[in-house]
């Protein structure tokens, strides 16, 4: 949060209500929660528990290539998972997070988040029952992310060697990254039935972290993405540049300049005004 303060920014923090010992987890957290509020930034709802990936539906096909296990459990039982995704069951799911919510920031939410951006027809039924229009639960563009987290693994196992070092026999960083734009929804907000906005959110490509041979690489990548979104999305886009901050602060020294240049490069192209999710929500409701 200092960081986006220092680059005069205000972030939008997705929350889970019911994390591991979560009452505790309350507690400790709850003077820093205030105090971010303070400063500007927005807290959103993130799930209940965030216990499974489908825990409100299911993940994007293309999300299989990096993450299998979810397809493979809901599969196996999925009569269960049917039941858990119906629009009863989610409502109730929904109404403990909500009452969490309102304990702990004094107000509602207006945007929720599903885990792993897992979706079910039953789950926007929900989301409309409770009152929340606006999701931001589908990722643009997996097939970036399942190669950003393929290339750490090579390099975690001693595999991976700068992009310089295939000149000849591989693509270059910028060649790479245009062959992974394979999007999986449009770049612009949809409705979905019976009523909720969904504003998909562009691929967190720093998730696994990123070691300095790879800095070079991902940064082109970063921005052959934005290249592509901005492309697409117009006048009428809503740019949402997720991250998981646990994540991303594993490998501090490489992420912070690389989401630096990255906001540098969108201030080039004239991306330059910035607002939270709430924010958004206000806009919307007025209708402006």
């Amino acid at each position: 949060m200092k960081w986006l303060d220092s680059l005069g920014l205000h972030g939008t923090f997705f929350w889970v209500p019911e994390p591991p010992r979560w009452e505790q987890a309350h507690e400790v957290w709850r003077e820093t929660l205030q105090w971010a509020c303070g400063r500007g930034h927005d807290f959103q709802l993130h799930g209940l528990s965030h216990d499974t990936c489908l825990e409100f539906g299911v993940p994007q096909a293309s999300t299989r290539r990096a993450n299998p296990a979810p397809f493979e459990e809901y599969e196996r039982h999925l009569a269960h998972w049917q039941r858990r995704h119906e629009a009863e069951c989610l409502q109730e799911r929904l109404e403990r997070g909500i009452g969490h919510y309102e304990r702990t920031f004094g107000s509602r939410p207006v945007v929720f988040r599903a885990p792993c951006f897992g979706v079910s027809p039953g789950m926007y039924e929900a989301l409309a029952a409770v009152g929340i229009g606006v999701s931001s639960s589908r990722g643009i563009n997996p097939t970036a992310t399942a190669y950003a987290l393929e290339r750490g693994n090579a390099c975690r196992a001693g595999a991976c060697t700068p992009p310089e070092a295939g000149r000849g026999t591989s693509p270059r960083p910028t060649e790479l990254a245009d062959n992974l734009w394979q999007p999986d929804f449009p770049c612009v907000p949809w409705t979905e039935s019976p009523g909720v906005l969904e504003v998909p959110c562009m691929e967190d490509l720093c998730i696994g972290g990123v070691t300095p041979e790879q800095a070079e690489e991902r940064l082109a990548l970063v921005i052959s993405e934005l290249e592509h979104f901005l492309a697409a999305a117009g006048e009428d886009g809503v740019l949402v540049i997720g991250s998981h901050y646990a994540s991303m602060m594993r490998t501090w020294e490489q992420t912070r300049p690389l989401l630096e240049a990255m906001f540098e490069w969108l201030a080039r192209q004239g991306v330059t005004e910035w607002m939270t999710f709430a924010e958004y929500a206000t806009i919307l409701s007025a209708g402006t």
